[in-house]
């Protein structure tokens, strides 16, 4: 039962940079955003404690002076048997979407919508998939001194272990710059509810990313994470798995082109 425990764990450990990558993109070079049409993307390689390969791909831009969008996808590779080694199986993915748009208003300067879609794959059950569609906000930045905080709270649909669930999913986003060279800290606690008629999903996890500039100019970077995770499950036959907290830590290299 471990093997399949852990990898229930697994479930919502995915990363959502997305949210802020267009912030990260400021504080890391200004001059990328002058010209509002560009597209800013991204790829990065990840290796975590729990002997996973992630990939992942990040494009974000703007589509007017007043409307910035951002994407990210990733997909998780590994062991299929939940074997403690390094191996090609799909595990799992992830891709989401936020849009923001500036407004006239001192509490919310940008307020925007956000797609979240999950897809998970658990030995011996049916795949696990997750659909949200939500609103996400910026703080005015008068009010968090030092670091900037994006709320995103959606409504969530879909399947799980191949039975139909819904219920939703809350975000509190935080990023940071960290000293003089371009070095900044992304936060974010992640909280899924989601139940049907014989199943159910509760997921807490605390995610922490730090970057730093590998080169000068910005186009490559230095990554580690550190995430930390409960999830409480209700499986199809009824059994009732109450998940132990879990942390993993990766490290990476992000690319900037």
């Amino acid at each position: 039962m471990k093997t399949k425990h852990n990898l229930l764990i697994a479930l919502m450990s995915f990363s959502a940079h997305s949210v802020i990558a267009g912030e990260a993109d400021a504080v890391i070079n200004p001059d990328d955003l002058q010209d509002v049409t560009k597209i800013n993307p991204q790829a990065a390689l990840f290796v975590t404690s729990d002997s996973h390969i992630r990939a992942s791909g990040i494009f974000s831009g703007q589509w007017s002076e007043t409307a910035a969008f951002s994407g990210y996808a990733e997909g998780v590779f590994g062991n299929k048997q939940g074997e403690n080694k390094f191996d090609t199986d799909y595990l799992g993915g992830r891709a989401q979407y936020f849009q923001a748009h500036q407004l006239d208003n001192s509490l919310f300067p940008r307020l925007g919508f956000s797609f979240d879609l999950v897809h998970q794959k658990t030995q011996g059950l049916p795949d696990t998939t997750l659909f949200s569609v939500g609103a996400v906000a910026a703080i005015n930045k008068d009010y968090t001194p030092g670091f900037q905080l994006f709320p995103n709270v959606a409504f969530t649909t879909g399947e799980v272990f191949g039975e139909s669930a819904d219920g939703y999913l809350a975000n509190l986003f935080l990023t940071a710059p960290i000293g003089d060279n371009g070095s900044f800290l992304l936060a974010w606690p992640e909280y899924f509810d989601v139940s049907g008629d014989t199943v159910e999903l509760e997921s807490k996890s605390l995610n922490v990313v730090f970057q730093s500039p590998a080169k000068s100019n910005f186009g490559q970077w230095f990554v580690t994470k550190l995430a930390y995770n409960e999830t409480d499950l209700t499986l199809p036959s009824g059994l009732q798995i109450d998940g132990d907290g879990e942390l993993a830590i990766e490290f990476g290299m992000k690319w900037y082109f």
